[in-house]
């Protein structure tokens, strides 16, 4: 199944150290989408020029798998991710 995963941030909620904190995973997560794009579980990314959401079209064999798989992505503490399927 695919699935487009929106993600918001509610960056203006954070402390400034969570902030920096956050900061600070931003090349472990661009990493590991890059891992998860070579092993075809992502397939497309998009950036809210305010970087506040992202879109994450995923692949899985169920919803609760791209939901769990979610959950292993470093920036994950800070999002408030809602889930679409999609038509293939």
């Amino acid at each position: 199944m695919r699935c487009m995963v929106t993600i918001h941030f509610h960056l203006q909620q954070l402390t400034t150290q969570q902030q920096t904190e956050m900061a600070a995973l931003i090349p472990r997560e661009q990493a590991h989408i890059k891992e998860l794009r070579e092993k075809g579980l992502v397939e497309a990314v998009y950036i809210s020029a305010d970087r506040s959401s992202v879109w994450v079209v995923m692949r899985g064999e169920s919803l609760e798998q791209i939901q769990e798989e979610l959950k292993s992505f470093p920036l994950y503490p800070y999002m408030e991710p809602t889930f679409t399927s999609l038509l293939d």
